[in-house]
């Protein structure tokens, strides 16, 4: 339900096509909320609800499972009862399953492997060549890292209008990027950053004004050629004459 907003948002985005006059690439990437999170800082996702984590303890394959980090952030570990891991590196899990299982095993070694959750992904909408929803693999991915593995974009994209949605406090945030200022050979120190893009986030390329023009010029010239099909069929129909 939280993503309705957002989607509904980027659709009178879409509609509207505000984003020319809007804020360009970078020139302030935290009005979405704090663009560099401590997992962008550190290069890696930090432990979540959704988490598959799978614990190895030597010599103790009794206690060696896979476990799932609950919607609270907790791991129910058997024999150590719950651990609350929500914001945790992986070096921080094992440390503190270590110091709990301490208290039970004489020097337990202990090896964690991480599945992250799926949850962790970016969907990718509008003038792209592959529009979709992508899994991100690390935290530090940027807005072009993200329409590069959409494959670009798609004839008649606008590269001054994409739109990024996020949801940040429950309330759905917009703001638009203008990828000609970012390449601009003519900017000689451009002041401007790439934002990260956040799990869940929205990325909308719109079209520009000449492809939607040339789209519904072509709508009308089809309909024209209707019409002309039409009244020909008619002009060519046979004449009956009614002779009583």
């Amino acid at each position: 339900m939280k993503t309705a907003p957002a989607l509904l948002l980027l659709a009178l985005a879409a509609c509207s096509h505000p984003v020319k006059e809007g804020v360009t690439m970078g020139e302030d990437p935290d009005q979405l909320g704090p663009n560099l999170t401590s997992a962008i800082r550190n290069g890696e996702f930090l432990i979540g609800p959704g988490d598959q984590i799978s614990v190895d303890i030597w010599r103790h394959e009794d206690l060696s499972r896979n476990y799932e980090v609950d919607p609270d952030g907790r791991l129910f570990c058997h024999l150590i009862g719950p651990l609350e891991v929500q914001g945790l590196s992986r070096a921080g899990v094992r440390e503190k399953l270590t110091r709990a299982y301490d208290a039970y095993l004489v020097n337990p070694s202990i090896a964690i492997t991480v599945t992250m959750s799926l949850d962790r992904k970016i969907t990718v909408l509008g003038s792209v060549k592959t529009p979709g929803v992508y899994p991100l693999s690390t935290p530090r991915t940027t807005v072009l890292d993200m329409l590069g593995r959409a494959g670009g974009l798609a004839e008649g994209g606008d590269t001054t209008g994409i739109i990024i949605a996020r949801l940040v406090d429950g309330e759905a945030r917009l703001a638009s990027f203008n990828l000609d200022l970012l390449f601009d050979p003519r900017e000689d120190n451009p002041s401007m950053r790439i934002p990260w893009v956040h799990p869940g986030d929205y990325l909308y390329v719109l079209r520009t004004d000449s492809a939607v023009f040339d789209e519904r010029m072509r709508a009308i010239n089809e309909g024209l050629k209707g019409l002309v099909f039409a009244e020909r069929a008619i002009l060519l129909k046979p004449q009956v004459i009614d002779v009583f």
